[in-house]
């Protein structure tokens, strides 16, 4: 009842929608009624207060998600776009190593926009938009997670939905 509460006094920051999403989806498996009943009535105020705008149509997110990456990757911090494409150099014929390195920049950029925004008076204008989008593409990722997690919680959702059991 306390992260109902939470959820519907917008009190729940969104990095941590994510984790609570992922505990009430786990509490549909318990045994005890109560504890499935409080669990639905949590997911359904996650859904009703999501952070992630109206539509959970994960289409458009994937999008601007790929959109804002490719701002990101294109506009590295020097020093980690050396490093980068240092690293790419000497994976040059692992695929899987460079979109793992791939990866590891971004979220490189990721913790450097973090520690940038810590003075942002001190920020030039191209580094304010380095860390608007940045800050963009985490709330993407997470509204894609978000999506990701109850498109595959529907399988338990619907079981629940379609038992004979009256306790579901």
């Amino acid at each position: 009842k306390a992260w109902i509460s939470m959820v519907e006094n917008e009190c729940l920051t969104i990095d941590r929608f994510l984790s609570v999403t992922s505990l009430a989806l786990d509490r549909l498996k318990d045994k005890t009624v109560m504890v499935r009943k409080q669990s639905m009535q949590l997911l359904s105020s996650l859904l009703e207060h999501n952070p992630f705008m109206g539509n959970l149509d994960p289409v458009p997110f994937r999008r601007k998600f790929e959109e804002l990456r490719l701002f990101v990757k294109g506009h590295l911090p020097e020093n980690i776009k050396e490093a980068h494409e240092a690293a790419l150099e000497d994976a040059k014929d692992d695929p899987k190593s460079q979109i793992e390195l791939e990866q590891a920049a971004v979220s490189t950029a990721m913790n450097e926009a973090d520690a940038m925004l810590e003075a942002p008076d001190d920020l030039t204008p191209d580094q304010k938009e380095f860390c608007t989008k940045v800050q963009a593409l985490r709330f993407t990722m997470n509204a894609l997670e978000f999506i990701d997690v109850f498109e595959d919680a529907a399988s338990a959702l619907d079981s629940m939905l379609l038992s004979a059991n009256t306790s579901d």
